[in-house]
């Protein structure tokens, strides 16, 4: 008889079930069926076969050693026999070609070289808007003021550019800014008022109509 029928046989006549001698050996139940079906290839290690049949055969009150004996004398089972391997040992294939990292690293320089200058051309840039503005800033505006007492007509030049011409009724204000010089042609100068900056500008007097330019 072999052995996995010796111990189902014995647990069956002391009214045992798989569980109660799972229960007593610790052993999972799946290695107790194979080792009762003599599948002995589904443990994982022989040491560990031994071991449960030893501990089985304990359970069930037989010769643990005469059982562990029976079972080597059987073979009903070869265990796989540990083959080893000599792997060869050389030199470890790099995934980078050495002859890339120059090129890398000339790219990488050529990189940084451009966002410098552009970072370079940028500041050269702003300071040249900064120039820019604070010249215009410093470029003084003539602020010219006309008050009329009557309807006057008159022509408003910046420069050689005519930026207004009309009549402005009576008693009326107007301002305009300009960098370059103003020139007025007034119709009615005994009907208005005009300032430059602020200070009052002289008009010719006995007359009707008059062209003044302003500094």
């Amino acid at each position: 008889m072999d052995i996995g029928s010796k111990l189902r046989e014995k647990r069956q006549d002391l009214g045992l079930s798989v569980e109660d001698v799972s229960s007593r050996t610790l052993i999972n139940i799946k290695y107790l069926q194979a080792i009762e079906e003599n599948k002995f290839s589904e443990i994982p290690a022989e040491v560990m076969t031994l071991g449960f049949i030893r501990n089985y055969s304990v359970v069930l009150g037989l010769n643990p050693d005469e059982i562990v004996s029976e079972y080597k004398k059987s073979n009903l089972i070869q265990f796989p026999k540990i083959t080893t391997v000599r792997i060869k040992s050389g030199p470890v294939k790099k995934n980078i070609n050495i002859k890339i990292v120059p090129v890398l690293i000339t790219v990488v320089g050529v990189l940084l070289i451009f966002g410098f200058i552009k970072m370079i051309s940028n500041i050269v840039k702003s300071d040249k808007v900064s120039e820019t503005t604070s010249d215009n800033l410093a470029i003084k505006k003539n602020h010219l003021e006309i008050q009329t007492t009557d309807s006057v007509w008159i022509r408003i030049k910046e420069g050689e550019n005519p930026i207004f011409e009309g009549i402005i009724p009576p008693n009326t204000i107007k301002t305009f800014e300009s960098a370059e010089q103003f020139s007025l042609r007034i119709g009615n100068l005994s009907g208005i008022a005009v300032s430059l900056n602020g200070t009052p500008v002289e008009l010719p007097k006995g007359k009707l109509v008059g062209e003044i330019k302003l500094p």
